[in-house]
C-alpha cells in the first residue's frame, strides 16, 4: 500500500512540475530611428545594454547618451539560465565598448556589470 502511495505522489509531483514550471522569456529592447510615426518608418535597431540584478536600480542616462549602451535591472531572483545569459551579454557589451572607447567607459559606468 505504501508503494502505491509513493508512486502516486511521485507521479503527481512530476506532472505538476512539468505543467507549472516557470519559463523565462528574455526581454529584447529596440529603438526606433527617425520619425516615431509607425506609418512613416518602422526601422528598428537593437540597443546594447548591460544586465544587472537587484532592486537598487540607478540612473545611467548619462552613460547611455555618451556610449549608446543602457543598463537593464532585472529581478533579485536569478536562475542559472538568466545568470549565464547575463554574463555572456555583459561580456559582449564590455568587449564592444573596450574596442570602441578603450577602458574609459568603466569609470563612467560607476558599477561593475554582472559577470565581469
Amino acid at each position: 500500500m505504501n508503494f502505491i502511495k509513493t508512486i502516486s505522489i511521485l507521479g503527481l509531483i512530476t506532472f505538476s512540475t512539468a505543467i507549472f514550471a516557470q519559463q523565462y522569456k528574455p526581454v529584447v529592447l529596440e529603438a526606433k530611428k527617425g520619425n516615431e510615426n509607425k506609418s512613416v518608418s518602422d526601422k528598428k535597431e537593437d540597443v546594447k545594454y548591460f544586465i544587472q540584478f537587484g532592486i537598487m536600480s540607478r540612473n545611467h542616462d548619462q552613460f547611455k547618451n555618451k556610449y549608446g549602451v543602457g543598463v537593464v535591472y532585472e529581478n533579485c531572483v536569478i536562475t542559472t539560465y538568466m545568470s549565464e545569459k547575463a554574463k555572456k551579454n555583459n561580456h559582449e557589451v564590455a568587449r564592444y565598448l573596450t574596442e570602441k572607447y578603450g577602458e574609459s567607459w568603466k569609470k563612467d559606468l560607476e558599477i561593475i556589470p554582472y559577470g565581469l
